[in-house]
Parts: structure tokens; sequence; C-alpha cells
């Protein structure tokens, strides 16, 4: 019986999130995201339940306090990278909407190398041309849905489970009448009236805390969508400053991007920072290889030791 049971919560969770708007992906790259309709009653934990996110993380990449009020049908953007979307076909589709220059090949490659054949059968389609503006389904999306429904579901599953225990009991009752004599009589439990079997609560995910990536990283994240991402990879070193230890404001030196540009800053440590572009690197003796200098408060909270270290630094243009 409870086989069956979980069997209907999982159907419930293909068509929670579907039965609000399909998963559309929208930016690129590190600024990837797909977009979350506000429910009733719903909060920023449980939309980050959802997707396996915290309030805190969902709150740093809306600009919002993650004890901030959710309105009825507002939206809500959720953080998506590579890797979080499957090949396996379980969890909600998730879309690529086709774009000027683009292909099924192109789309593949993009998307976890996914089979052609794959992409074709998940979309129903037969040929490799795709048109502008069309909607690929280029994987699932993984949702926490014992977390997300387990309200909605509790009610249900009890009475799935009341329902077929009465069917049971019924079909019983039906096939000791035909095989019995007449005289005799059986006492028999009355399977209808037996109680339940005790639900287990769901257990709460509790997931770490994402490092705070400073006073800039809301600026970073409300970057201008006409803009594109670009990303540079190379050499790092510090200088020292004053800002940044207590103000979580931090700075970077590099050539050819304007002062003032926000720039996200990830160390091989998988730790990053957003900061703030001061000017160009100076010229100094030893430092021809640099690609950036980093205040050394950023260089703390990346918990960086070394005089030099490679980073990789995303910005938009």
């Amino acid at each position: 019986m409870k086989k069956y049971c979980l069997l209907i919560l999982a159907f419930i969770a293909g068509i929670y999130v579907s039965a609000q708007q399909k998963l559309m992906i929208k930016g690129k790259g590190n600024a990837m995201y797909i977009e979350h309709k506000v429910g009733e009653k719903e909060s920023l934990s449980s939309v980050g339940r959802l997707y396996g996110l915290t309030a805190s993380q969902l709150a740093r990449f809306n600009g919002k306090s993650p004890s901030a009020l959710l309105g009825k049908s507002s939206i809500i953007k959720v953080p998506l990278k590579i890797q979080d979307i499957q090949t396996v076909n379980t969890g909600a589709p998730v879309y690529h909407t086709v774009g000027k220059g683009d292909n099924l090949f192109k789309i593949a490659q993009t998307y976890n190398k996914v089979p052609l054949t794959q992409l074709k059968k998940w979309n129903k389609i037969s040929v490799n041309a795709v048109k502008n503006g069309q909607e690929i389904i280029v994987g699932f999306l993984k949702l926490n849905m014992e977390q997300a429904v387990a309200i909605k579901t509790n009610t249900t599953e009890v009475a799935i489970e009341k329902s077929n225990d009465a069917i049971i009991a019924n079909a019983d009752k039906s096939v000791s009448a035909a095989n019995e004599p007449v005289v005799k009589t059986e006492n028999k439990p009355d399977v209808s009236k037996l109680s339940a079997e005790p639900k287990k609560e769901p257990v709460a995910i509790v997931l770490p805390e994402v490092p705070d990536e400073g006073f800039f990283a809301s600026l970073y994240i409300k970057h201008d969508v006409t803009l594109v991402q670009k990303s540079l990879y190379g050499t790092a070193a510090t200088f020292k400053t004053i800002s940044g230890w207590t103000d979580r404001k931090y700075y970077v030196l590099v050539n050819d991007i304007t002062p003032g540009t926000i720039v996200r800053i990830t160390t091989s440590n998988n730790k990053s920072i957003c900061a703030r572009v001061l000017g160009p690197l100076p010229e100094t003796k030893g430092a021809e290889n640099l690609l950036l200098r980093l205040s050394n408060a950023a260089a703390s909270v990346l918990d960086i030791k070394d005089l030099q270290f490679t980073v990789t630094l995303t910005y938009f243009e």
C-alpha cells in the first residue's frame, strides 16, 4: 500500500511545477537562472527547499532579505548551474529558448552534451533544424518535492490508504460470504476500521550557507540583462588596503575593464566574492604575468594564503 502512495507522491511531484509554469532557462554562465511563480503562502524558505537552496541564497540572488514576504504570483529568480540539469527523464523538464544562431547540435553541447537522439525524443522532433523562439527541453531538474508538497500530500496520502483499505475489506467480505456455508459464521476484523500506518514526517534538509560575496554582490546580480557575460582566467596577487575588513567592500585592479565595473572572482577552492574595479594594474617588476590584484581583505575571505594564486573573473559588458 505504501508503494502506491509513493508512486502517487512522485506523480504529484512531476506536475507540481509544470502546473505553475514552464521552467525556462534565462541568463548565461554563472548568471543562469529559472523563474518561479510564487504560490499562496510561499516564502523564500519553502521555495528554496523546492530547489535545494537556502532562503539566504535565494534572497542574495534576488536582492532581498531572507525574511522578506513574497506576494502571490510574484516572480523569484532561482540560480541554476549546468550540473543541476539532469539527462535522466525524472523531475521537471527544463527548457531552452532557441536564439539566433542556435542549432540542435550547439544546444546539445551547451547542456551536458546530450545526445541528439535524446533531445529529439524529449521534444518529439525528427529533424535537426530548430526555429528561433522554439522551446526545447534540454534536461530535467530534480525537485525536493517531499519538502515542497508535504502539506498538500498528507491529506491525499491518508485518504488513499483508507480508500484502498476499504476496498480490500469489502472484497474480503464478499469472498467469505460466497465460500462459507450459511450456518457458519466467522468473526473477522473490519479492515476499514484499522488505523492507517503512521506516516513518517519529512526530515528537513539543512543546507550549508554559502559564503558572503560582499557588499557589491547585489549589484553584480542585478546587472543589465542586455549585457554579455565575459570570463577571464589567470594568476592573481593582492594589494593592501583598509577597506573591506568591516564594510565588506572589496576592490580589484585589472586591465581592460572599465573602472567601476562589478566583477565576480572565483578561486580554485570554489569560493567567490564580488568586487569593484578601481583601475588598471600598476606596472611593477615581477608582475608582468598577473591578471589582477585583489584587496587583502577579499583574499582573506577567499581563504587565500599564497602570494600568487589562480582565479576566474566574470563580468558583464
